[in-house]
């Protein structure tokens, strides 16, 4: 199919639907970044694709519906080629228009020559309406055709009709639709044969002569054998072709309509155009004697059932489109009949094909440069999207996209769970290696980090020059496992980061990492140079905890240990640090998981434990519970003395006085 069909749909559906939903049907339809060119010729699949896909995205009309509608939309758009003028000087009524179907084709032949057009023929007509016969090489077009005809009824007839399918089949090599259509037919008159008068013997013209008048005609009977074969025709083939075929279709086939050739089709369908075309190649010798290139004949005309011979006449004409095909036939100008204009067709055929191979090249090319530069800017765009969500979340830089203030992205989030990760001895590294090299560390460092976190449900959110690496989980995306995500991340950065070198002194490099969970607001700032920032006491919290982490460790708030308290995770009580701004909090090592290696030990696991978890013994769950148990003991031990001194210096507890014995310790204040 030409490609001004497909254009008819992508115009209707942009101005009802919007571009937005017409790019996504492209998509699904595989034709993302094409451009629909009127010549070009497409595949007989992309319309029913279309349509499927329309259902999918609008979900507003079924599949047959939005044939339909592309049926309608090809009548309302072919006005922009002057075709309307073409369909209201085709006929006074519209039963003239549907018995012309095949004549319109035939007129467009020649602007479109690759054009597999389809036949129409129409029975049983009465006042109620006919019975049309719709043959096509495609299948799924019938609520096309349904479309297109109820379309032009109403904008050039001003009639509403009904349209029933009763019956489809495949026949031969096409698809065969009937359909009925009632509308109101009093311009149908029944057939009358009148004769102004009969000839007298003498008057009448013989046969013989009166078929040379159609040097391309061809006579058979009803056996579909040879009655007669016109003198151009038997020129081309040759007398020694038609002494060995003694039947018509041995030496044709059927190319319009699309159907069996047979005497009982031929009969049924003479109102219809005919096209046949030769089996074998033509190859008459020129005047020169030289063979010219080998070309099928093309007959085009009627099929006409004489009924005083009991023969059908086929009164055609060679079916040229310009000088070159005349030329590769074998044939010249005076072979061709002077009744019919098929001299003058052939020549102003030669002139609108030049004309026309001109703008088809030329919108070819521009098609192809326009598609070109689609691709282009679809590969820019993608680039730009990932330096985009590189700043600011997907999710977030979607809803701007689609027009939402940049102050409705702000929203507050209960509980996420943030992370800071610092590189130890950056400061140290910067001031001794070369810039070059210190930029290729932090490249390393940055890359390794981000490979890493894109296998984890978190965000990245901030990268600072001096190697601090942050995360978020839980937003802009909420997740109820926002701790387990990051802890899991937490401990993978912290082992994979030994595969980096230090490049003064060749060591592994070692980061310290802080995690605290908690409340946050979050959403885009600037207009300019828009970023999504993240704002609460849980962000500052959170870098408190990484700066008082240790290399190689990693340090959890208490709001963390409860969230990953019970779980996968092996944590362990580390103590009270005095917080900048906070006071003294409880902290917890975040060790690994249950059933695998944890990171580097917290300094209150025994010794000889720890040897063991070095040597990549799993840790079993009862005797986990006896190590948990034991920190416990510890941490209320320290929270103890803690308050003891507490007390002390308040002077509510004398110097010498002692602590009550618990836990079976005794604890003296100083």
């Amino acid at each position: 199919m030409y490609g001004m069909l497909v254009e008819s749909v992508q115009h209707y559906v942009r101005k009802k639907y919007g571009e937005e939903k017409w790019l996504q049907i492209l998509e699904l339809s595989g034709f993302k970044n094409t451009v629909f060119a009127t010549q070009r010729v497409y595949k007989d699949d992309v319309l029913p694709r279309l349509a499927e896909n329309c259902s999918a995205v609008v979900m507003d009309k079924s599949t047959e519906d939005f044939l339909l509608f592309f049926g309608t939309c090809f009548v309302n758009f072919w006005s922009h080629y002057g075709y309307d003028r073409v369909v209201r000087v085709s006929g006074r009524h519209f039963r003239d228009f549907v018995h012309g179907i095949d004549n319109i084709h035939e007129m467009m032949r020649f602007s479109y020559p690759k054009m597999k057009s389809p036949s129409f023929y129409c029975e049983e007509e009465s006042h109620e309406g006919l019975t049309l016969h719709y043959q096509s090489c495609r299948t799924g077009y019938s609520n096309y055709v349904c479309g297109q005809m109820s379309q032009v009824a109403k904008d050039f007839y001003n009639l509403d009709i009904n349209m029933v399918k009763l019956k489809d089949f495949r026949e031969g090599r096409g698809y065969h639709v009937v359909f009925r259509l009632f509308f109101d037919n009093s311009a149908y008159l029944p057939p009358k044969i009148k004769c102004i008068r009969t000839l007298s013997v003498e008057e009448q013209v013989p046969a013989l002569r009166f078929l040379k008048l159609f040097p391309f005609c061809v006579v058979f009977q009803r056996n579909m054998k040879f009655v007669y074969v016109g003198e151009k025709v038997r020129e081309l083939f040759g007398e020694e072709e038609f002494a060995r075929a003694e039947k018509v279709t041995d030496i044709f086939y059927i190319r319009r309509p699309p159907m069996d050739f047979t005497w009982e089709n031929v009969l049924r369908l003479q109102q219809v155009v005919f096209e046949l075309v030769s089996l074998d190649c033509v190859r008459s010798p020129t005047q020169n004697g030289i063979l010219p290139a080998a070309r099928h004949l093309h007959l085009r005309g009627q099929m006409r059932y004489m009924p005083d011979w009991d023969c059908v006449i086929f009164l055609c004409s060679p079916l040229i489109q310009n000088t070159n095909e005349m030329l590769e036939l074998g044939l010249y100008i005076n072979d061709l009949s002077m009744h019919d204009n098929s001299r003058e067709l052939v020549m102003a055929g030669t002139h609108h094909m030049a004309s026309l191979e001109v703008s088809y090249e030329r919108a070819v090319k521009y098609s192809e440069q326009l598609c070109e530069n689609m691709k282009k800017c679809e590969d820019w765009r993608k680039h730009s999207d990932e330096l985009l969500y590189q700043m600011i979340p997907r999710t977030v830089a979607d809803r701007l996209r689609r027009g939402m203030d940049v102050n409705d992205t702000v929203e507050a989030f209960p509980e996420v769970t943030v992370m800071f990760s610092y590189l130890v001895g950056f400061m140290e590294i910067s001031a001794k290696v070369p810039a070059v090299q210190l930029v290729t560390t932090i490249n390393d460092f940055f890359t390794l980090f981000d490979t890493i976190s894109l296998g984890h449900d978190v965000f990245k959110f901030e990268t600072l020059g001096d190697a601090v690496y942050m995360v978020v989980g839980g937003a802009p995306e909420r997740n109820p496992r926002h701790a387990q995500c990051v802890a899991a991340l937490a401990l993978e950065l912290n082992r994979e980061v030994e595969r980096l070198k230090n490049p003064i002194d060749g060591t592994k490099l070692k980061v310290k990492i802080g995690m605290h969970s908690g409340p946050v607001v979050a959403g885009v700032i600037s207009l300019k140079m828009p970023q999504y920032c993240m704002v609460g006491d849980t962000v500052n919290t959170a870098s408190r905890m990484g700066t008082n982490s240790e290399p190689g460790k990693i340090t959890l708030s208490d709001s963390v240990n409860k969230l990953l308290y019970g779980g996968e995770f092996i944590t362990a009580y580390r103590g009270t640090l005095q917080v900048k701004g906070k006071g003294r909090m409880k902290t917890y090592w975040l060790v690994g998981t249950r059933g695998a290696r944890p990171c580097s030990p917290p300094s209150l696991l025994k010794p000889r434990s720890w040897l063991d978890l070095q040597r990549g013994m799993s840790i079993e769950i009862d005797s986990m519970h006896e190590v948990e148990k034991e920190m416990h003991q510890k941490s209320l031990l320290q929270d103890i003395t803690e308050s003891t001194e507490s007390l002390a210096r308040e002077d509510i507890l004398s110097p010498s006085k002692e602590v009550p014995n618990l836990l079976g310790i005794q604890i003296s204040t100083p």
